[in-house]
């Protein structure tokens, strides 16, 4: 995700900045005035930290903004980020299937 969003996104005039998600208020304190989307993993992959879901959708949901969450690793059946406030959820079917 990092590099996709340097690499790919990054020329087209995107912004991006890469908080440390094991603290909601690191996510706040990322947020700028011209934020659009919160992109969350839960649980990341390598390391298996945690994201708060519902305090993160929580913050997103008082800026208005949207709050993606890729929840691969443990799959979306399992996390279930949108019954924790998440606007969208995806998954890669390149790791599994």
């Amino acid at each position: 995700t990092n590099r996709i969003c340097r690499e790919q996104f990054q020329p087209f005039g995107m912004e991006f900045s890469f908080v440390d998600f094991t603290d909601p208020k690191n996510v706040e304190n990322a947020i700028k005035p011209n934020t659009k989307l919160i992109f969350s993993e839960t649980p990341t992959n390598p390391t298996l930290t945690l994201a708060d879901l519902d305090a993160i959708s929580e913050i997103a949901q008082r800026h208005g903004i949207l709050h993606v969450c890729d929840s691969t690793f443990a799959t979306p059946y399992i996390t279930r980020p949108l019954d924790h406030g998440c606007d969208l959820t995806i998954q890669s079917l390149t790791k599994y299937y």
